[in-house]
């Protein structure tokens, strides 16, 4: 079956839908009224369509080249946020910048004064190469080897507004480190060039096919060394080379990668001097992986600046000469448009208006005078950013998750902000630890390649399907690089906290000295087998204080309290209801508040009201919730069908895969199910639950009996 994306992309090309969005605009044009591929399209300008968000917004994602941003810019993005959308500002693990919540209307108008100020949102999505990102110093970082930003701007330049190479066979994320030693993200990315020196010159070192998502991989050594000049028309090369002999048959096996795999890193080495014409300077070093992390927030000296006469400012330089850079954590890159708009100024007031996105989520105000330092502090405490951050909160990573991104699983931003709040309260210090949090397979956050990564997956529990993630560990630094492992897979979303305690405090316990987390698990998940988390693992004791009714997760109560410092005695434990509200539903006794709520209103066939049938539309699957269940629905015809609405492989909602000749196909990895029987054809045997429906008086009825609400659910979807 041919690849439906690259249908639609030979019919239209992406840059050819910009008459369109204006059409769109100007009429105001419903969400649910704009033909599918070219919602897709304005992805090749930076627009993305969020139709979870009902009745359907859209978000900008802009390009930072290099991480570079001035203070104008910033103050334009959070005004556009303000006024034209939610009034939040996201900063992504490619540094770039989101801004969500705009409407059709408004789209033009965002993009030309981001234009007027410098800044694009031009192939920041679908089948293009993606942000160019250094390291966030790169030029004023006293440990560079070579500022890279001149070669992410060249390397932008090329495909940027170029008509061929916006039409690869999928994303291509590109990346540059000046540094001696390179963080792990760069291992990463489809094309990466790492500074290194050779003999007495500086040039790069070049890794191709890393990449995360499904089948994660770290990038392959081009055995080569180039120089700064010749970078930028190798880049031009590989991209060149992927859009020409890159496989586009299947989605899921269209990245750089999989070409590699077909060819081998010597064939990508041919084709790529094939077309420079000529002979790349051989070497094959290995290449040392990270030590540690990169600490970017806080106050980092700059390097000396030059004067005028050539000469460095040395160590004794004074405080009126010396430069230095604050870096600022904002809680999982999120900010309001006011704090985004209040770094602009202030950068303005003690420095000089430059700013930089980094990959981890941050922001850094650069070129910031020694006595400045503190008035600048201050001034950004006014908005809630400190020049410091706990150690949950600087190292926690999550990405857009379910609550605008149409294809994450599970929610990530508030349960990451949960999920810190309760480590907070468990007195739970993260030294050196990440935890990376993705929605879905794509793995936004990258969490293969964190100490603890969380992939989003619907979780079976007894009382229905919730939200949860798959733990994987030891992806961080430890001395080599490799993936994260998986340890326990399943994990309902309740359970995470007290997961993530234990192995913590496990590894603080038992580790040898100088081994990171990372190592530590690596080492035990040898001997130990990946599981799938119970429903009745990771619950503690609860402990309650008599005082002001604070509740404490542990085998034992705190020395005192932490919210009215009552002594331990004042804690008693709080007894779970779990165990009874199990009892009640396996009696069928659902009379208790705790438990009938979750049941939808059934009549007496144990048919619920799904939804109106006029809103089941041919071709076109809608999400419903009844109970605990969630379920999909398809019309065909006449005739209105129920699945289950998440596919067994990765969670993915098929109420938001294609419809056709009957079958649904999930959005995330292609796995196709019968809508009318829920039997799986590919692959085939991976079935989900269908339910009998019927219409009534306009109304779609599904039949959700109580024996299917509290069937056996062992297991996750």
């Amino acid at each position: 079956m041919a690849n439906p994306v690259e249908v639609w992309k030979r019919e239209k090309h992406g840059f050819d839908v910009w008459p369109d969005v204006l059409a769109h605009a100007r009429a105001h044009t419903p969400m649910g009224d704009i033909p599918g591929p070219d919602l897709e399209r304005m992805k090749w300008y930076g627009v993305f369509y969020r139709k979870r968000d009902t009745p359907g917004t859209y978000m900008l994602r802009i390009r930072i080249t290099a991480n570079e941003l001035s203070s104008t810019q910033a103050k334009e993005i959070a005004r556009i946020a303000y006024e034209l959308g939610y009034g939040i500002v996201d900063i992504t693990t490619r540094a770039n910048i989101q801004v969500q919540g705009l409407a059709i209307d408004d789209v033009p108008r965002a993009l030309q004064r981001l234009e007027a100020v410098g800044l694009t949102a031009k192939q920041t999505g679908l089948d293009n190469a993606r942000n160019v990102f250094g390291h966030p110093l790169s030029g004023v970082d006293p440990d560079e080897l070579i500022d890279t930003r001149p070669l992410c701007r060249a390397i932008t330049k090329i495909f940027l507004d170029n008509r061929e190479l916006a039409d690869l066979p999928r994303k291509f994320n590109i990346a540059a480190c000046g540094r001696a030693e390179h963080a792990i993200h760069y291992w990463t990315q489809d094309l990466s060039f790492l500074a290194a020196t050779h003999g007495e010159r500086v040039g790069f070192r070049v890794l191709i096919g890393g990449k995360q998502g499904q089948t994660p991989q770290l990038g392959r050594p081009l055995p080569v060394w180039v120089t700064p000049e010749e970078a930028p028309r190798v880049a031009r090369a590989v991209l060149e080379l992927f859009r020409e002999q890159g496989l586009r048959e299947k989605r899921d096996a269209a990245r750089f990668h999989f070409l590699i795999e077909k060819i081998g890193v010597d064939g990508v080495l041919e084709e790529v001097e094939r077309r420079l014409g000529a002979r790349l300077e051989r070497c094959d070093a290995e290449l040392a992986p990270p030590s540690g992390y990169e600490e970017l927030v806080g106050w980092f000296r700059q390097k000396a600046s030059k004067r005028g006469n050539g000469a460095e400012d040395g160590p004794a330089r004074s405080d009126s000469m010396e430069r230095w850079a604050l870096g600022l954590c904002p809680a999982l890159g999120r900010m309001s448009w006011m704090q985004l708009e209040g770094v602009g100024i202030a950068s303005e007031r003690w420095g000089n208006g430059q700013l930089r996105t980094t990959p981890e989520q941050g922001l850094m105000v650069l070129n910031v005078r020694g006595g400045f330092r503190d008035p600048l502090a201050t001034q950004l405490a006014q908005w809630n950013l400190s020049v410091h951050a706990d150690s949950r909160t600087r190292n926690m990573v999550a990405c857009t998750g379910k609550q605008f991104c149409n294809i994450a699983v599970t929610e990530t931003k508030a349960h990451a902000l949960r999920l810190i709040e309760q480590l907070r309260q468990r007195s739970l210090e993260l030294h050196g630890i990440r935890i990376h949090m993705s929605g879905c397979p794509s793995a936004c956050a990258n969490h293969h390649t964190a100490d603890i990564g969380l992939k989003g997956v619907r979780v079976k529990r007894l009382l229905g399907t919730r939200e949860g993630f798959d733990v994987f560990l030891g992806g961080g630094v430890a001395g080599r690089l490799q993936l994260g492992s998986p340890y326990r897979m399943g994990v309902d979303v309740d359970q995470l906290p007290q997961l993530i305690d234990e192995v913590v405090r496990e590894y603080y316990l038992r580790h040898r000295p100088g081994e990171t987390f990372s190592d530590y698990w690596r080492n035990e998940l040898a001997r130990r087998e990946p599981a799938a988390a119970k429903e009745e693992e990771f619950k503690p004791h609860i402990w309650e204080c008599d005082n002001c009714q604070f509740r404490h997760s542990g085998d034992d109560p705190p020395v005192y309290c932490p919210q009215c410092a009552a002594l331990r005695r004042h804690f008693a434990r709080w007894e779970q209801v779990a165990e009874s509200l199990r009892s009640k539903i396996r009696r069928g006794e659902d009379s208790d508040a705790a438990v009938s709520e979750r049941l939808p209103h059934m009549d007496a066939d144990g048919y619920a009201v799904a939804a109106d049938a006029a809103s089941v539309v041919d071709g076109q699957g809608l999400f419903v919730q009844l109970g605990a269940h969630e379920v999909a629905l398809f019309r065909i015809g006449d005739e209105v069908y129920a699945i289950d609405n998440a596919c067994p492989h990765a969670g993915g909602s098929l109420a938001e895969g294609s419809l056709a000749e009957g079958c649904v196909t999930c959005p995330l990895h292609g796995w196709r199910f019968d809508v009318r029987s829920g039997e799986g054809i590919a692959p085939a045997k991976a079935d989900v639950a269908s339910y009998r429906t019927k219409i009534e008086n306009g109304k779609v009825l599904v039949r959700v009996s109580e024996k299917l609400a509290y069937a056996e659910m062992g297991g996750r979807t």
